[in-house]
């Protein structure tokens, strides 16, 4: 079943079919925005709005931050002390600096190293003994004094030495996996709570700081983190200790913060992180020793990942998502404002909605990372773009079915060539016209004054209605145009306003079948005694628009619609159904056997006019014998046969 068809016109309403389409849009609308959430390319927006909100000098100013990061470097490693040590022996080192920024106010220091070797384990290959017998102590002694303050770490592969285990306890020993976000960025941390008993380093950490933390966050950084988290070099820590200016320098650098030791080698421990879009800060706008700090790198030590992961729970530049109820609502109030825009406003404005849409979206969810909150951007974009593609397409159905409703409706009453035109162009077609060849047509209900006395206003309504229904079909599939009823005749036409390629041949052949189908109309119409007379005329015609700007009508014009008229005339003097000009017999095949009926000066006209029918019993009324005469002239009737 064809939708838009007649069952669809009696099931649906114009504004029945609109709400169906808003419904349905904003469904869709809000189904597709809540399934943007979390989808593989959220991630990258999520990063471009940190971008934007720090080019927009909305991100906050660097203040004091409450986690610092001692690294080992190229320049640590270079170094004349450190350059002679394996990292795997460097325990005493870690020791000397761990518990030098402890000294100096640190609140709590955590290792991202996994110390899965003990020197103590090393034994000469050739005699077999232990040279290097205590040579981790220092930091065991380190570690175990300051249980509850410092942390060693786990991976999911890698474990401390049981030396180094047993030395921090069962609680100084923390993971530092971080989770990633399906496109493989670190953007969230989720705590085990309590926080002094979670298995994750940053949380133990958070712990020492008493702080509350959310059950799920994103940190919200505004500059890359290697360019802007306090950083001193390893070596530098160890120089500072050296001297009394030094010592108050670490005690400046140390106080009251979290530090984290860690590996800032080039590609050595590296993630994506959200910071990959964000500016860089210049070296002298952030703390940090004489040696420097790394340069940016394309992605970010992990180190600096777990700093920031701290940093943010204690600075308050973590976003959390928001309720369920939140997205849901905000994904119904843009796919609403989509389905408007789609219904109602011209199609082409609708890529610039689309854009704003978008650009509103993105607008919210940067307003609401001000309120600690991450509206999932892609939910309101989506949703918007979703529902106003939807009902924009529903649209575009809708004027399409009234298109076809109307050439089909107002097929009854003009051409369809001539509402196809109208709707292509969208106007109405100038006043005026063209001269165009085209047969007339006049067909004539004979006796329908004798027949109308007799019946009931509405029989005869029913009787008109039947016959000229049948007589209406037979000329439409013959390519002809009715172009009036004029009380109980069919004036038609073939060539306007369509092109027949042998109008006069065309008509011959409907006005055969008519007259053919009259047993038919009298069985349909219970008159046995109506007949038909049928008149047809070629010739030159005015074919267009008449009337004014306000009421006009589709016609033909000219002598030779009323010389049509006049032939009919003939038909009922000569008692013949079908009456045709010579115009009209010039242009048909030799096989048509037509047979002259009447020569004579029609009224109105200053020339002599011959008529023809057919030569077929059928073409005379009956009990009729076929003759010619001519009121002013001598009889000439004359059969003419074409050789085939």
């Amino acid at each position: 079943m064809r939708f838009g068809g007649r069952f669809a016109d009696a099931a649906f309403g114009r504004k029945h079919l609109i709400a169906l389409i808003a419904i349905v849009a904003i469904g869709v609308g809000v189904f597709a925005g809540l399934s943007a959430k979390k989808s593989i390319w959220e991630g990258w927006v999520i990063d471009r709005l940190f971008q934007v909100r720090a080019s927009l000098g909305v991100a906050p100013e660097i203040g004091y931050s409450p986690v610092a990061v001692v690294g080992l470097d190229n320049v640590s490693l270079d170094s004349d002390r450190l350059s002679p040590f394996p990292r795997v022996l460097m325990t005493p080192v870690f020791a000397e600096a761990g518990q030098a920024v402890l000294d100096a106010g640190a609140l709590g220091v955590g290792f991202d190293f996994i110390f899965a070797y003990s020197a103590d384990a090393f034994v000469d290959p050739e005699t077999g003994e232990a040279r290097l017998s205590g040579f981790d102590l220092p930091f065991q002694k380190f570690i175990f004094s300051n249980r509850d303050k410092v942390f060693i770490s786990h991976t999911e592969l890698g474990v401390p030495h049981r030396r180094f285990s047993a030395a921090a306890g069962a609680d100084g020993v923390r993971s530092v996996t971080v989770s990633t976000d399906s496109d493989g960025v670190v953007r969230q941390h989720e705590p085990h709570l309590p926080l002094s008993a979670s298995p994750h380093l940053i949380d133990a950490l958070l712990a020492i700081a008493d702080v509350e933390a959310p059950e799920k966050y994103t940190a919200v950084p505004s500059s890359r983190l290697a360019s802007s988290i306090p950083y001193l070099s390893l070596i530098d820590v160890l120089s500072m200790m050296e001297n009394d200016t030094g010592r108050d320098y670490l005690r400046r650098f140390a106080k009251d913060r979290l530090i984290l030791f860690g590996s800032l080698v080039p590609y050595e421990d590296e993630h994506l992180y959200s910071d990959r879009f964000l500016p860089s800060l210049p070296p002298e706008r952030v703390e940090t020793g004489v040696s420097g700090r790394p340069a940016v790198q394309p992605q970010t030590a992990g180190v600096l990942i777990l700093a920031d992961l701290i940093g943010s729970v204690l600075s308050n530049r973590t976003a959390i998502d928001p309720p369920a109820e939140v997205l849901r609502g905000m994904a119904f109030a843009f796919a609403l404002a989509g389905v408007l825009a789609g219904l109602f406003l011209p199609l082409i404005a609708l890529p610039l909605v689309a854009v704003g849409g978008v650009v509103v979206g993105l607008g919210f969810s940067l307003l609401g990372l001000e309120f600690g909150y991450l509206l999932a951007p892609g939910v309101a974009p989506v949703a918007c773009v979703s529902a106003m593609v939807v009902s924009a397409v529903g649209k575009v159905g809708i004027l399409q079915r009234r298109q076809r409703s109307l050439v089909r409706l107002f097929g009854h009453y003009l051409a369809p060539d001539i509402i196809d035109q109208m709707a292509q162009s969208e106007q109405l077609p100038e006043l005026g016209g063209d001269t165009r060849h085209v047969v007339v047509a006049f067909i004539d209900i004979v006796g329908f004054t004798k027949m109308s006395e007799s019946l009931a206003d509405q029989d005869v309504v029913r009787v008109v209605n039947s016959c000229f229904d049948a007589i209406g079909q037979v000329i439409t599939a013959h390519k002809g145009y009715i172009d009036k009823y004029i009380g109980d005749a069919i004036m038609a036409v073939w060539n306007a306003p369509n092109s027949v390629e042998n109008p006069e041949r065309a008509a011959v052949d409907a006005a055969e079948e008519i007259i053919a189908l009259l047993d038919r109309i009298r069985e349909l119409t219970g008159q046995p005694s109506l007949d038909l007379r049928i008149a047809l005329n070629a010739g030159p015609v005015l074919v267009g628009d008449i009337g004014g700007e306000h009421r006009r009508s589709f016609t033909v014009m000219g002598t030779t619609v009323n010389t049509a008229s006049r032939i009919e005339a003939v038909a009922k003097e000569q008692k013949v159904r079908l009456a045709i000009s010579q115009s009209v017999t010039d242009n048909l095949r030799r096989s048509y056997p037509v047979k002259e009926i009447w020569t004579g000066r029609l009224r109105g006209l200053s020339t002599d006019i011959t008529v023809f029918t057919l030569d077929i019993p059928e073409m005379y009324m009956e009990n009729v014998v076929p003759m010619a005469q001519d009121k002013r002239k001598p009889s000439r009737t004359k059969l003419l046969k074409f050789p085939r």
